[in-house]
């Protein structure tokens, strides 16, 4: 096996973990799963058996040619070959994935937005410890108000870095997020505001809001919340609290 470094190459060869993987899917025929970072195939293949159609994306092309072989006999793999947050198919359900670790941050901002039901995923423990992180906590940043708003996340696994090969330098696990229903959908607008509200993270509300006015030129009406919130720091704020506060400033707008 060639491995390239750069594009975040490293593959899981314990088939107990890709077993467990597959089994959180909960696969039918009547999924359509996306793959990102498919490889030579081995969990597509797996994935193909169990589920109705498989989106598999692999953006190293030689790889990319390993797996077409191999999976020459299920037809119902459509098998992508790109960078994943430039291609950004469409029509999944299920994202069941070993993704490139490199990308984590900006591939799973653009999963949530996309809404599947579930997702499986293995990443670096410590992403994946920010990914569930819960307000209050130290590594409460942007990407977990986005998973706590819209997912129920739990880390179900650790997988040792010995059953990778090449061995990354971190210890990964297994993420699952099942969607939560009747979640509101957040427009532009509203998400540049609550990410940049998160470059702040540790200052108060109150004197974050005090600076967005001053630069606003236009004074902001926050009567609507407590002195209890307006003292809390940005990185404490529930999801339902931080959706107040863009309110009250007037700030975007919700869609059902």
């Amino acid at each position: 096996m060639r491995f390239r470094r750069k594009l975040g190459q490293h593959f899981l060869i314990n088939q107990h973990m890709i077993d467990k993987i597959v089994e959180y899917g909960r696969l039918s025929k009547s999924d359509v799963v996306l793959e990102v970072g498919a490889g030579r195939g081995e969990l597509t293949e797996k994935l193909a058996e169990g589920a109705g159609e498989v989106i598999a994306v692999e953006l190293d092309e030689s790889l990319a040619r390993e797996a077409e072989s191999r999976l020459k006999h299920h037809p119902n793999v459509r098998l992508l070959v790109g960078d994943i947050l430039e291609l950004k198919p469409g029509g999944f359900n299920k994202v069941i994935s070993n993704p490139p670790y490199s990308i984590s941050s900006k591939l799973l901002e653009w999963l949530i937005n996309s809404g599947p039901e579930l997702m499986v995923l293995t990443l670096q423990r410590e992403f994946a410890s920010k990914l569930v992180a819960k307000p209050g906590s130290q590594k409460y940043i942007y990407i977990s108000f986005l998973s706590n708003l819209f997912y129920e996340s739990e880390i179900r696994d650790v997988i040792p870095r010995r059953m990778f090969k090449p061995p990354p330098r971190v210890d990964s696990v297994i993420v699952v997020m099942g969607r939560k229903a009747g979640v509101i959908e957040l427009n532009s607008s509203l998400k540049k505001f609550l990410k940049q509200l998160f470059t702040r993270r540790r200052q108060t509300l109150r004197r974050v809001v005090r600076d967005f006015s001053g630069k606003s030129g236009k004074p902001v009406n926050l009567a609507d919340l407590s002195a209890e919130i307006l003292s809390k720091r940005i990185y404490q704020l529930s999801p339902k609290e931080l959706l107040e506060v863009a309110k009250a400033m007037g700030i975007g707008s919700l869609n059902k």
